[in-house]
């Protein structure tokens, strides 16, 4: 799931592991503007789920609230 969020973008993927579990990770991008640079952040495996459909949910909620964060 990729959506724009503020001046991020954000891409939210589920990671299926060999035991079958699905870990949330989220890659958020920002755009530099002007002399900016360019920013990625990579959140690593967030936490775990029995399905892809929650794991990517909690990826976009994790999201979210980082980029809340930082843009505050």
């Amino acid at each position: 799931m990729q959506f724009d969020y503020r001046h991020f973008h954000i891409d939210c993927r589920a990671r299926q592991a060999q035991d079958g579990v699905y870990y949330a990770r989220a890659k958020i991008t920002c755009v530099p503007h002007n002399d900016e640079r360019f920013q990625l952040h990579d959140s690593g495996d967030i936490d775990s789920f029995a399905n892809e459909a929650d794991a990517v949910s909690c990826a976009r909620s994790w999201a979210i609230e980082w980029c809340d964060v930082v843009a505050e």
